[in-house]
């Protein structure tokens, strides 16, 4: 049987500012004791309900302020609303197809969204692009690695590594 050693936040994952992301492994107990209590269920409602506890460990994961969340939530959905947008192209006589209309840009200085194809036609937006996909390529092989059946995926998928310049640095 397999033994939970500790906790830890992903890499990739970004969290409101004032979050205790060094108490990745205490949330983790936490959030496993809520499911417990919870005959083995989990729910965003519970996990709320318990961070309202100013006492919680969740509870600095979580904007309080009413005002600030719900500009937040609209933020998100902004977020949901570009990424839903896709393009129909037709290139001379291929069949139509569709690609996403707009890419985000993982730039560290300020992220933001362009139009995929300008996007991919300049070289510093195209390698940030193709790098942040070839690490979510990387957490999503390292969270499904155990199934035998998208083995021969995971392969390809390093094969591509060889091929795409940017990725190797």
């Amino acid at each position: 049987m397999m033994q939970i050693a500790k906790y830890e936040f992903k890499e990739t994952h970004r969290f409101q500012p004032g979050a205790k992301v060094d108490s990745a492994d205490e949330v983790g107990q936490h959030l496993e004791r809520l499911r417990e209590t919870f005959h083995g269920e989990l729910t965003p409602e519970d996990v709320v309900a318990d961070a309202r506890n100013h006492n919680s460990p969740l509870h600095s994961f979580f904007e309080w302020d009413d005002s600030a969340a719900a500009e937040q939530y609209r933020l998100q959905q902004a977020r949901g609303l570009i990424r839903a947008v896709v393009a129909i192209v037709v290139d001379g006589e291929q069949p139509a197809k569709q690609v996403q209309a707009f890419v985000h840009v993982p730039d560290p200085q300020e992220p933001h969204y362009r139009a995929t194809d300008h996007a991919m036609s300049q070289e510093q937006t195209r390698e940030m692009i193709l790098r942040q996909a070839w690490k979510e390529f990387q957490s999503w092989k390292r969270r499904y690695q155990h199934l035998d059946e998208l083995a021969d995926l995971f392969k390809s998928g390093d094969k591509m590594l060889k091929r795409i310049p940017a990725l190797r640095e």
